[in-house]
């Protein structure tokens, strides 16, 4: 019986897309960042702790996705993934458990946030991504747009769940309970159904899939490829321009005479437009040029920025956020798209693990300096007006992206992603 095309619902990579979606879902990219922010005041409550000293817990964690993801991409890119997955999700439900004990020492809150972070390396859309990239290739982007949408689908109802969980059992309870998705749900899960199409760390000879594993750019042509560092600039600069504006978004509005539920339902707009983005920007991907999509969505993210600097109004502030939030949703599709497409599966998950831990670094970094400008200047608007320029700018520079092939088969387009890197770089791999 032939296999369904990967346009039909029945084809079996959409399982395993809806897999992945839920691995996202009740990982770190979801379950903690969305999480944390609600415990600064019981934590602060409880043990005295500054918001300074609470808060750097987060970015420990942060600093410590983007240092492993290059170093854990390289194991996905050798070892079947939702093995290495399912052991980092499993790690990463321990280590939010164990926050239910913390005691008054900062150290504890700490080194359980460096743990945290490293066990959720394994658990976000790097190694997801590559589980999908092995099942699709003519709708690769739509496919992909899903799976990152978790952490999107994650954004609107956590928030809301974990102020309940909170009210109704007390901090301390909440994080088990937060803990038994990653422990019970998302290890399982992507263990059994999570598997790889193609993934095969030690072909046999003549076996077709080691095609796959050896035709594509080693990490180290492609990071000589322009390509490869377009990519990596203009995600750097939406990082900088959307995790700023995200972090100071509710206090810009508040000092502006915005109401508590009006800047509330602005963020809630841009989380939304932020889904609905990521959603058809990803879709599209697999009908139009990827360098077109990225000059959109960093066009669209620095406009809707550079308007939401400017709002007087709740009116402006909501068009503005809606406009932000569509260009602010692709980034995490284009990423793993982009990379398979140029430089195909060899070194996949090494070259995503790179980009992301620019994008990483310069999250973590972003709301450190608005929050250092504000403390000097009392305002944001010159600060996120230069960042949403700088991200324009950068929009057009995506338009010097090479063209690549769309759809055919795997070897078609590893064949076609080493005459991209031999024309990008001028060296013939």
């Amino acid at each position: 019986m032939p296999v369904p095309s990967e346009s039909s619902w029945r084809y079996p990579g959409w399982r395993i897309v809806a897999v992945c979606h839920l691995g996202v879902l009740v990982g770190f990219a979801t379950v903690f960042i969305y999480s944390f922010s609600l415990m600064v005041k019981p934590l602060q409550q409880e043990f005295g702790w500054n918001r300074e000293q609470i808060s750097r817990a987060f970015s420990l964690a942060a600093i410590s996705v983007a240092i492993c993801s290059p170093f854990l991409g390289k194991l996905f890119d050798h070892f079947e993934p939702r093995k290495i997955i399912a052991s980092f999700m499993f790690a990463f439900g321990l280590g939010l458990a164990s926050l239910a004990w913390l005691t008054p020492h900062l150290g504890q809150l700490y080194a359980t946030a460096v743990f945290i972070g490293v066990a959720g390396t394994g658990t976000y859309q790097l190694g997801y991504a590559r589980v999908v990239a092995s099942w699709f290739e003519r709708r690769l982007g739509g496919a992909l747009s899903f799976v990152v949408a978790g952490s999107g689908v994650g954004s609107l109802f956590f928030p809301p769940l974990v102020q309940h969980l909170i009210a109704t059992y007390g901090w301390r309870h909440t994080y088990l309970l937060l803990a038994a998705l990653p422990l019970f749900v998302g290890a399982g899960l992507t263990l059994i159904f999570a598997r790889s199409l193609r993934a095969n760390p030690a072909p046999a000879a003549g076996d077709p899939n080691a095609i796959v594993q050896s035709q594509g750019a080693t990490w180290q042509e492609a990071i000589r490829a322009r390509s490869f560092w377009l990519l990596a600039f203009g995600v750097c600069c939406i990082s900088l321009s959307e995790n700023g504006a995200l972090a100071h978004l509710a206090p810009m509005l508040s000092d502006r005479g915005f109401q508590l539920g009006e800047a509330a339902l602005v963020v809630s707009i841009l989380g939304g437009s932020s889904l609905a983005g990521r959603l058809i920007l990803g879709w599209l991907l697999d009908y139009l040029e990827g360098s077109h999509i990225a000059t959109f969505s960093l066009l669209a993210a620095g406009a809707g920025i550079f308007l939401l600097a400017h709002a007087g109004s709740f009116r402006s502030a909501a068009v503005a956020a809606l406009v932000a939030g569509l260009g602010m949703g692709c980034e995490l599709d284009l990423i793993p798209y982009m990379l398979k497409r140029y430089f195909g599966l060899r070194s996949f998950s090494t070259l995503y693990g790179l980009i992301y831990s620019v994008f990483a670094v310069a999250g973590a970094t972003a709301p450190l300096l608005l929050g250092h400008i504000y403390d000097i200047s009392g305002s944001y608007t010159g600060i996120l007006s230069l960042l949403s320029g700088i991200t324009m700018i950068v929009a057009l520079s995506m338009l010097a992206l090479p063209a690549y092939r769309r759809g055919g088969s795997d070897a078609s387009t590893l064949a076609t992603s080493d005459s991209i890197l031999t024309a990008d770089t001028g060296v013939s791999t």
